[in-house]
């Protein structure tokens, strides 16, 4: 389809009110057609202490919408017979995933997140012969906490993994594979995995904030993405145009300018929904997330990095695409709305009807409550004939599907799932499932002697940990900390089989450097239950499970 000139006047003003509202620096947008790059422009800074303005070939770091990219070398190897989507991954590796399960995590479960490997984050080194190996990395990070296939966790690990795969198949890093095999045949020409010095000429300055758009920016300083070659999870540098060249080889079933990159079948099979949350229509395609957007099929990546965060998107039936990229991470979750924009360029209304929306469902009691688990709640209630997830508006298509409207999630697609009393068991929504929540019934074991040290593993973001606490008395116990410290915990109770108490931790400089802060005040949340400690490790990053036995009395 064309793109008119009043979607794209209409696309520009969106693009600056948002921009311009959260007081970001600097942003590229391209628009694309099955047969080009239909428009582009740059927004704000580029460099804002310099003054240099963003344009359509401002380069910025790409995060996790490299993966698509590297996806497409790897299915390339695919069809050359190296490997099959249903093969286990250990059959391939030199360094094992380990799993306590019985079912082996396959090729096609690393690239729909779900082989049972938690999230993860690589370190972030100032100094490159700090960087590790793929292989190195790999043997410290792969492994599973459960079995393939039984949720979904996004996990940048999977995408060393596949880095390293390529290596083992062709001989050469993977990079330098991408750059002749993907990039080179799509003329993405200012696009590179590691920072050259042409790709350093044209970069944009990358930026954080410590929150709201009334925080300071904060110059970012460059770092190495884990190892070297940089992690293939995030380290691609490109700029809009390039970004939608890749998007109309997708467009166009793998072709581009009259060169085949991916056979048809193999474009089909990567857009194709192979995993989806419950009854949803939505969730994961290979490395594409595929969602119900405003009622059509929307492809779509996300990234971000301590200094950019971007969008990919496009809608694969009406031929049209947008590449948003920017140089802020405001620390809020925000990623630039390529979707919305999507449908400002199709030229379409908003599908917010309000004879549906603001109507009471028939069945409202079977699914207002509380969603979530003992981490995160999520509310469905009725207000002023609304019904609501949290802050967003749900209008109902029918009884089980709904639109969601707002600041986030807006236009995607909403599934509720019943039980056999009517009432709904639990909502999907992109590639998560919530359940109503239920709260635990614990059999807490109130006369447990809590004095003496406690030892249990839990795992983050940046990796698994070994946690120890030493509980001297009723209100006194010291925690260790990741690099071996000892840290008093605050406000701590140790009684009646009930542990709480809070501790400010250091994290790591190699993960300090994801955000704006170099320490944590983290709370624990413990109950004695047939002699261990269970509960939660609660930080403003959300929370994590945390099972303890006892190594030492008092």
């Amino acid at each position: 389809m064309g793109v008119s000139q009043s979607n794209l006047e209409s696309l520009e003003r969106f693009i600056s009110a948002e921009l311009e509202s959260r007081r970001h620096p600097g942003s590229s947008v391209s628009v694309v057609t099955r047969d080009e790059v239909a428009w582009s422009k740059g927004f704000g800074k580029a460099d804002v202490k310099k003054g240099t303005p963003a344009t359509p070939d401002t380069i910025y770091g790409c995060a996790s919408v490299t993966k698509p990219v590297v996806t497409f070398g790897f299915l390339q190897l695919m069809e050359k017979g190296k490997f099959s989507l249903d093969d286990p991954v250990n059959d391939h590796l030199d360094v094992k995933i380990k799993t306590d399960y019985e079912e082996e995590p396959v090729m096609r479960d690393l690239l729909t997140h779900y082989t049972g490997m938690p999230t993860r984050v690589p370190p972030l080194f100032h100094d490159r012969k700090e960087a590790l190996t793929l292989r190195e990395y790999i043997a410290a990070a792969a492994r599973t906490v459960r079995p393939r296939g039984e949720a979904w966790a996004y996990c940048n690990t999977g995408f060393a993994i596949i880095g390293h795969l390529m290596e083992l198949f062709t001989g050469e890093p993977y990079d330098a594979y991408i750059e002749e095999n993907v990039l080179k045949p799509l003329e993405m020409h200012s696009s590179a995995f590691d920072q050259t010095p042409a790709i350093m000429k044209g970069l944009a300055r990358g930026y954080k904030r410590a929150g709201g758009h009334d925080k300071p920016l904060i110059p970012n300083e460059p770092y190495v993405l884990g190892t070297l070659p940089q992690d293939p999870a995030g380290s691609l540098y490109s700029t809009v145009m390039d970004l939608g060249n890749f998007v109309i080889a997708n467009l166009n079933r793998g072709m581009f300018m009259g060169r085949r990159v991916l056979r048809e079948e193999t474009i089909e099979e990567m857009h194709r929904l192979q995993m989806s949350p419950g009854e949803s229509r939505s969730g994961m395609a290979l490395t594409w997330f595929r969602n119900i957007h405003d009622g059509h099929v929307t492809l779509s990546h996300t990234g971000g990095l301590p200094d950019y965060t971007n969008h990919v998107a496009f809608y694969p039936e009406l031929g049209i695409g947008v590449c948003w990229l920017s140089n802020l991470q405001d620390g809020s979750g925000w990623r630039p709305p390529a979707p919305t924009a999507l449908r400002i360029v199709a030229g379409e209304d908003a599908p917010f009807d309000p004879a549906s929306i603001q109507t009471v469902p028939e069945n409202w009691r079977s699914l207002i409550g509380i969603y979530g688990d003992e981490k995160i709640q999520h509310h469905v209630r009725v207000a002023n004939s609304y019904l609501m997830l949290d802050d967003l508006y749900l209008e109902r298509l029918d009884e089980a599907r709904y639109i969601v409207h707002g600041p986030t999630n807006d236009g995607y697609e909403l599934t509720f799932e019943y039980g056999e009393d009517g009432s709904a068991k639990q909502y999907d929504l992109g590639t998560n499932v919530y359940p109503r929540y239920v709260k635990r019934k614990l059999q807490i074991d109130e006369g447990t002697d809590l004095v003496g040290i406690w030892r249990g593993e839990y795992y983050d973001s940046s990796g698994f940990h070994v946690q120890e606490i030493e509980i001297e008395g009723p209100s006194t116990a010291t925690a260790i900390g990741k690099e071996g410290e000892r840290i008093p915990l605050r406000d701590f109770t140790a009684e009646s089989g009930r542990v709480m108490g809070t501790g400010t931790f250091r994290i790591p400089v190699e993960f300090a450097r994801w955000g704006t802060q170099d320490e944590i005040d983290v709370t624990f949340e413990l109950v004695s239950i047939g002699g261990k400690l269970r509960g939660l490790i609660r930080s403003a990053g959300g929370a994590i499970d945390l099972t303890m036995e006892k190594v030492s009395e008092g």
